[in-house]
């Protein structure tokens, strides 16, 4: 199945779960401003930034994917600095400036693959859902509504997974569902209950209940389960230049937070 296809299936058939769940629990619908702004987080969380993501990983190493997406704290400091004067303190920029040399040395170690426009192509889709990600995140914490977190997500999940179907079956990117596997229906199944329901909910109640501190390690963990898995089950290459730009890249990730904890 087309990536851009089976993330839209995937967020769609969520965010339709989630929300009835909470319709029958007596939550309502919410309004229309809430609505939209609803519509507007789905688009940059859902359709662009987990979208994109997910098609880049047909081109680049889904470790890699993981990496480029572990700059989200750089981009965000950068986008306070940028958009809302926030300082930037000298552990956040020395942070910065580690992380993104580790970026770059990481990149060096694919020297042959970035002959290749399509592997390109991949870094490119994955740093601007990092940059909707960062903008979606931004727009979250500085909103004043008081919303409901949880079935906030439902309405994201739906509304970002049903634009991405739609820019599938524009862009000519579906297969007939009928065509489609038992085992590649039982993968989004798993991707469905347990990468969107059950690990959004895990966040949001982490961020409720946990320091931010600790809820931010998954920052950290997320491209270390990626390098593992891609290693042991997608026979994705391992040399000592990628082991030393993740390690650079987590090390500034590490300072950023700091910085930002100051």
């Amino acid at each position: 199945m087309p990536p851009l296809q089976m993330a839209g299936l995937r967020q769609t058939i969520a965010g339709l779960i989630v929300v009835i769940f909470f319709l029958l629990k007596g939550s309502k619908v919410p309004k229309g401003k809430d609505l939209l702004f609803y519509v507007f987080l789905g688009f940059l969380l859902i359709s662009c930034s987990n979208g994109l993501t997910t098609w880049a990983i047909k081109f680049i190493p889904s470790y890699l994917g993981a990496l480029i997406s572990a700059l989200m704290p750089f981009v965000m400091i950068l986008a306070n600095f940028l958009f809302f004067k926030e300082k930037i303190s000298r552990w956040a920029l020395f942070g910065l400036i580690i992380g993104f040399s580790g970026v770059l040395f990481l990149l060096s170690s694919f020297f042959e693959e970035l002959k290749n426009n399509n592997f390109i192509f991949g870094v490119f889709l994955t740093l601007v859902g990092v940059c909707t990600w960062t903008t979606g995140t931004l727009l979250t914490i500085r909103n004043k509504r008081k919303l409901d977190p949880y079935t906030g997500i439902g309405w994201q999940m739906l509304f970002g997974g049903l634009i991405l179907y739609f820019a599938s079956w524009v862009g000519g990117q579906q297969v007939p569902l009928h065509t489609v596997p038992l085992q590649t229906w039982g993968l989004i199944g798993y991707l469905i209950v347990v990468g969107s329901i059950i690990c959004f909910m895990c966040y949001l109640y982490a961020l409720k209940y946990l320091p931010m501190g600790m809820v931010s390690i998954y920052v950290y963990m997320n491209p270390l389960v990626a390098l593992l898995m891609g290693i042991l089950f997608l026979d994705e290459k391992l040399t000592w230049s990628i082991v030393i730009g993740a390690l650079t890249i987590l090390i500034g990730i590490y300072f950023v937070k700091r910085g930002t904890k100051s």
